[in-house]
Protein backbone atom coordinates (compact mmCIF):
# COMPACT_ATOMS: atom_id res chain seq x y z
CA UNK A 1 0.00 0.00 0.00
CA UNK A 2 1.69 3.68 -0.34
CA UNK A 3 1.38 5.74 1.82
CA UNK A 4 -1.43 7.97 0.88
CA UNK A 5 -4.26 4.98 1.15
CA UNK A 6 -3.29 4.43 4.45
CA UNK A 7 -5.61 6.17 6.84
CA UNK A 8 -3.68 8.27 9.75
CA UNK A 9 -5.02 6.91 13.32
CA UNK A 10 -6.60 9.89 15.44
CA UNK A 11 -5.30 10.93 18.20
CA UNK A 12 -7.14 14.10 19.06
CA UNK A 13 -10.46 15.13 19.28
CA UNK A 14 -11.83 18.55 17.18
CA UNK A 15 -12.94 20.04 14.75
CA UNK A 16 -11.40 18.40 11.04
CA UNK A 17 -11.97 16.40 7.96
CA UNK A 18 -13.50 13.30 6.54
CA UNK A 19 -10.69 11.08 5.08
CA UNK A 20 -13.36 9.84 2.66
CA UNK A 21 -15.51 12.94 1.35
CA UNK A 22 -13.34 15.53 2.43
CA UNK A 23 -16.25 17.40 4.77
CA UNK A 24 -16.34 19.19 8.09
CA UNK A 25 -16.29 16.70 10.89
CA UNK A 26 -15.97 16.53 14.66
CA UNK A 27 -13.77 14.05 15.99
CA UNK A 28 -14.96 13.28 19.78
CA UNK A 29 -14.39 10.08 21.96
CA UNK A 30 -16.84 7.70 23.04
CA UNK A 31 -17.19 7.48 26.39
CA UNK A 32 -17.73 3.52 26.50
CA UNK A 33 -15.36 2.34 24.38
CA UNK A 34 -12.68 5.19 24.27
CA UNK A 35 -12.17 5.28 20.47
CA UNK A 36 -12.39 8.32 18.22
CA UNK A 37 -15.68 8.55 15.64
CA UNK A 38 -16.89 11.34 13.04
CA UNK A 39 -19.48 13.02 14.39
CA UNK A 40 -21.65 16.08 11.75
CA UNK A 41 -20.79 19.67 13.53
CA UNK A 42 -24.20 20.84 13.01
CA UNK A 43 -26.78 20.49 16.02
CA UNK A 44 -29.79 17.97 15.46
CA UNK A 45 -32.30 17.24 17.91
CA UNK A 46 -33.06 13.91 15.53
CA UNK A 47 -29.62 12.87 16.14
CA UNK A 48 -28.30 10.13 18.46
CA UNK A 49 -25.15 11.05 19.54
CA UNK A 50 -25.30 13.52 22.98
CA UNK A 51 -21.57 15.22 22.01
CA UNK A 52 -19.75 17.17 25.66
CA UNK A 53 -17.01 19.33 26.43
CA UNK A 54 -14.52 18.38 29.33
CA UNK A 55 -11.31 19.63 30.36
CA UNK A 56 -10.86 21.09 25.86
CA UNK A 57 -11.43 16.83 24.96
CA UNK A 58 -15.16 16.62 23.09
CA UNK A 59 -16.93 13.30 24.36
CA UNK A 60 -19.98 11.39 22.58
CA UNK A 61 -21.86 8.64 23.81
CA UNK A 62 -24.82 7.38 22.34
CA UNK A 63 -28.72 7.74 23.50
CA UNK A 64 -29.76 4.60 25.42
CA UNK A 65 -32.82 3.57 27.30
CA UNK A 66 -30.87 4.57 30.79
CA UNK A 67 -30.25 7.88 29.64
CA UNK A 68 -32.75 8.61 26.36
CA UNK A 69 -32.13 12.58 26.47
CA UNK A 70 -29.40 15.17 26.29
CA UNK A 71 -27.91 16.15 30.16
CA UNK A 72 -26.78 19.68 31.15
CA UNK A 73 -24.33 20.80 29.01
CA UNK A 74 -24.39 17.86 25.74
CA UNK A 75 -25.60 18.75 22.46
CA UNK A 76 -27.24 16.66 19.90
CA UNK A 77 -25.74 15.55 16.66
CA UNK A 78 -25.92 12.50 14.07
CA UNK A 79 -22.67 10.52 13.53
CA UNK A 80 -20.99 11.22 9.95
CA UNK A 81 -21.03 7.58 8.66
CA UNK A 82 -24.66 7.92 8.46
CA UNK A 83 -24.13 11.15 6.11
CA UNK A 84 -20.83 10.36 4.61
CA UNK A 85 -21.72 9.41 0.85
CA UNK A 86 -18.19 7.04 0.66
CA UNK A 87 -19.30 5.15 3.92
CA UNK A 88 -22.64 4.52 2.77
CA UNK A 89 -20.88 2.76 -0.56
CA UNK A 90 -18.23 1.19 1.65
CA UNK A 91 -21.30 -0.02 3.66
CA UNK A 92 -23.88 -1.38 0.78
CA UNK A 93 -20.89 -3.12 -0.43
CA UNK A 94 -20.23 -5.25 2.54
CA UNK A 95 -24.25 -5.84 2.85
CA UNK A 96 -24.00 -7.30 -1.05
CA UNK A 97 -21.17 -9.26 -0.20
CA UNK A 98 -22.62 -10.90 2.88
CA UNK A 99 -26.05 -11.86 0.81
CA UNK A 100 -23.69 -13.60 -2.08
CA UNK A 101 -21.80 -15.49 0.85
CA UNK A 102 -24.75 -16.19 3.10
CA UNK A 103 -25.54 -19.25 1.79
CA UNK A 104 -21.89 -20.95 1.40
CA UNK A 105 -21.61 -21.48 5.12
CA UNK A 106 -23.69 -24.39 4.74
CA UNK A 107 -22.41 -25.76 1.74
CA UNK A 108 -18.77 -26.22 3.50
CA UNK A 109 -19.17 -28.41 6.02
CA UNK A 110 -16.39 -30.66 6.90
CA UNK A 111 -16.90 -34.09 7.57
CA UNK A 112 -16.89 -36.39 10.64
CA UNK A 113 -13.52 -37.17 11.79
CA UNK A 114 -11.57 -40.45 10.79
CA UNK A 115 -12.06 -43.26 12.98
CA UNK A 116 -10.34 -46.58 13.04
CA UNK A 117 -13.14 -49.04 13.30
Amino acid sequence: MYESETPTPRRTTGYGRCDDCGRSVLYALTTKHRKIIAIDPPEDPAGNQAVSVRESTYWTRQLSTDRPIAEEREVLRKPHVASCPVARARIRKREAAARRTAGRALTGVRPTPWRPR
